[in-house]
């Protein structure tokens, strides 16, 4: 090995304070975002659930990316491998990022998940709701937090590991190759870890949101498209230290495979989208359809940027074999496609975010309504409550009615007897009148729903996406979340870039922070030969059709 190469990452000071200035762009970003917000904040926490979720998501990514590439024998990266595992170390700090989301579930201060409502799973509640009761024992506090700190703190461990086993192989491997073999097995072992446990933090984290509806597929579309970001992260800072001297051994060789990556993964990411949406749209299911007719009527541009930047501008630039080896291009491209994913997270979280919080608080002042007054909710009229509901408001009608009959009514004079009936004839007329009050509400109600429906074109339209009710519609409530253009929610507004910048720049700082605590080659590894001279023989093909196109003129 060439001993001239500069195998010391320098975190110097002028990089430490631009990454220090964009963690403070961020802080104000996310301040930004509560000015004007909801009352429940929806916007502060959407921006923080967000950055939180891709950038650690990108280091679980990238971490998952190196155990295989080690597992499949892999030796032409292994001049960047430094670089993996700084990425993956991360995860650390994705932990308290986690935590604080864990805590604003328990402690009810963060309101994105209809499955938190108290009195949401219970059948004696007046907000009772049957599909998110049958996923009660998946959507619940504590296996929130399970599948989220848990699993996290686990891929943590393993990333660790592997990072003390490899900087300690740097000065004791054997000549058995005790310590190679132990990162593989370590490798091997995350894989399974990985691959089954990811499914369950998208889905609390992310899926969840739009409480109703779910996908089979989301596991694996949201999984790769942090993947892309990992990639094409990973890309630019690669390029970066190149240019400023710190992996002179790169060569345009790794890079071009890094790219054939980001080109393959981004054709498979459009594959999974159009999976997705296309087994959705053949089963025609008002809970799955929902999702992205409500991202395509309400937020086109969301929906189509999306493609444009995470599948067109890839892969037609990077569809020719020399765009994957110019350091300016590859560098653009990876631009787009990391911030295209960024894009694509805040295209999962923020239109069911808006409608989650519309639904929170309709539901709420609903349970509230109901205790009340005592009495059934206009919601009981107005909806297929469950059978449950509908019969604890009558036992408690029939309880009430059936009061004044006792065994010593015979003991009653004549007079009291008469009062009594002409009584009882009285509340039963009122009675009846009421319930005929009540349901001519409910077929004013239903008549305006089917109204609603017909306008919108599809009887969810009612509620949002959830199937609710409006439960006070006569109070003066807005029918329908709010779906006009807004900053924050409708495309990002200054303070979501500003998380955004805040994010990068906390993640970059925890990466150079780990990179340089350890030399940038590994020095013992056993595939470090093949790695530094690697080849993938494109140049030799550039120049031969150069050397036939210049023949033929």
């Amino acid at each position: 090995m060439d001993t001239t190469y500069n195998n010391k990452y320098v975190f110097d000071s002028k990089t430490r304070t631009a990454l220090l200035i964009g963690m403070g762009v961020g802080v104000l970003g996310l301040l930004a975002s509560s000015i004007g917000d909801d009352e429940y904040y929806t916007r502060f926490w959407t921006n923080f659930l967000h950055n939180s979720v891709f950038f650690t998501g990108i280091a679980f990514a990238a971490f998952f990316f190196h155990c295989a590439q080690i597992t499949a024998f892999t030796g032409w990266n292994v001049v960047i491998k430094r670089v993996y595992e700084a990425f993956g170390l991360f995860m650390g700090v994705g932990l308290v990022l986690t935590a604080v989301i864990v805590a604003g579930v328990w402690t009810n201060m963060i309101n994105l998940y209809m499955w938190n409502l108290d009195g949401i799973a219970d059948p004696a509640s007046p907000i009772y709701d049957e599909i998110i009761a049958g996923k009660k024992g998946f959507l619940n506090p504590v296996f929130f937090t399970i599948g989220t700190l848990g699993f996290l703190g686990l891929w943590y461990f393993w990333a660790v590991s592997i990072r003390k086993n490899s900087i300690a192989q740097d000065t004791k491997e054997t000549a058995s190759l005790d310590y190679y073999k132990r990162e593989r097995k370590w490798a091997a072992s995350f894989l399974p870890i990985a691959g089954f446990l990811s499914t369950v933090f998208v889905w609390q984290l992310i899926m969840s949101i739009d409480t109703h509806w779910y996908s089979t597929m989301f596991a694996w579309y949201s999984t790769i498209s942090l993947l892309l970001a990992a990639l094409s992260l990973m890309i630019m800072l690669l390029i970066y230290l190149k240019n400023t001297g710190f992996l002179p051994y790169l060569t345009r060789d790794h890079l071009h495979d890094m790219a054939k990556y980001m080109f393959g993964l981004s054709v498979f990411w459009m594959y999974l989208w159009f999976d997705q949406y296309m087994l959705i749209w053949y089963s025609n299911i008002g809970e799955e359809t929902i999702y992205f007719r409500e991202r395509m009527e309400h937020y086109p541009v969301l929906f189509w940027g999306n493609m444009l930047m995470n599948f067109v501008t890839p892969f037609f630039i990077l569809m020719r074999n020399d765009t994957k080896r110019k350091f300016g291009t590859l560098f653009f491209t990876a631009l787009i496609v990391f911030f295209g994913h960024w894009w694509d997270f805040f295209y999962m979280i923020k239109p069911g975010a808006r409608i989650a919080a519309f639904e929170i608080k309709e539901l709420s002042e609903k349970a509230t309504h109901s205790s009340l007054s005592h009495t059934a909710p206009l919601s009981v009229l107005q909806n297929p409550a469950p059978k449950a509901v509908k019969a604890a408001y009558h036992t408690e009608e029939e309880q009430d009615h059936s009061a004044p009959a006792h065994d010593d009514k015979a003991a009653h004079t004549p007079e009291q007897h008469a009062t009594e009936t002409h009584s009882a004839d009285t509340t039963h007329a009122d009675k009846q009148h009421s319930e005929a009050d009540a349901s001519h509400e409910a077929g004013a109600a239903h008549d305006s729903e089917h109204a609603t429906g017909e306008e919108h074109g599809d009887a969810h339209a009612t509620a949002g996406h959830d199937g609710h009710g409006d439960a006070h519609a006569e109070a003066g409530h807005e029918h329908g979340p709010d779906r006009s253009f807004k900053l924050g929610y409708t495309l990002p507004g200054f303070p979501e870039f500003g998380a955004f910048i805040g994010f990068l720049s906390l993640f970059l700082f925890v990466f150079f922070r780990n990179l340089e605590r350890a030399p940038l080659l590994p020095a013992k590894d056993p595939y470090l030969e093949e790695s530094l001279h690697h080849s993938t023989g494109a140049h030799i093909e550039s120049e031969h059709e150069g050397a036939e196109g210049h023949d033929h003129h």
